[in-house]
């Protein structure tokens, strides 16, 4: 048995400023509906939201939006692709997307855009949406609600995530304490796609 779950490998990969550049913001709106901030997806990560004030995210559910302004990163799709291809090594092994974006409001019209950046087998890989997660939990922790669904569901080894935010990384390496016998790798993308392992500090 425990030779059977050997190098079973999830690998989670976010969206925003890890697989693709986009343009497309939140806004923060105050109580008369005036547009008081637009973020960028690694401002919205930290941002506080003022008193009064609500986030606004129909820029980040337009698939149109996306579709225009998306510029892929060349060495992420490189990297979720060769994720992919360890399936056929191991069928065990599985690639997931796991983005804070809500539901867009045209699906294959989005899975067309990531299939035109190059990432191959769309078909076969999941987008969770963490956004449409209720509750006023962070981005982080509401990432976390999937893959601690992978990890009970499904004995894997080692968990390898992919992300721009560090507050997301950080969240993902609490995990170690909940699942000690999985082996949980991280990796920050930064600036250009350059890409190098973390762990928490």
């Amino acid at each position: 048995m425990l030779q059977s779950l050997q190098h079973s490998v999830l690998n989670v990969f976010d969206i925003d400023d890890t697989l693709v550049h986009s343009s497309a913001k939140v806004l923060v709106k105050d109580s008369a509906d005036r547009t008081v901030a637009a973020l960028s997806t690694s401002e919205y990560n930290t941002y506080s939201l003022p008193d009064g004030c609500r986030f606004d995210y129909s820029e980040f559910r337009s698939a149109d939006i996306f579709c225009r302004t998306t510029k892929p990163i060349a060495n992420m799709i490189r990297t979720i692709n060769a994720a992919q291809a360890t399936s056929k090594k191991n069928p065990k092994n599985k690639t997931v997307i796991n983005t804070a974006r809500a539901d867009f409001d045209d699906r294959e019209k989005f899975l067309g855009a990531l299939s035109s950046h190059g990432i191959e087998n769309m078909d076969k890989i999941h987008v969770h949406r963490s956004g449409n997660l209720p509750g006023n939990d962070s981005a982080a922790k509401k990432k976390l609600v999937y893959i601690r669904e992978y990890l009970n569901a499904h004995p894997y080894t080692c968990v390898r995530m992919y992300d721009d935010s560090i507050d997301n990384l950080n969240a993902f390496l609490s995990l170690r304490n909940e699942y000690p016998n999985v082996r949980f790798c991280a990796y920050h993308v930064g600036h250009g796609g350059k890409m190098s392992k973390y762990d928490r500090r």
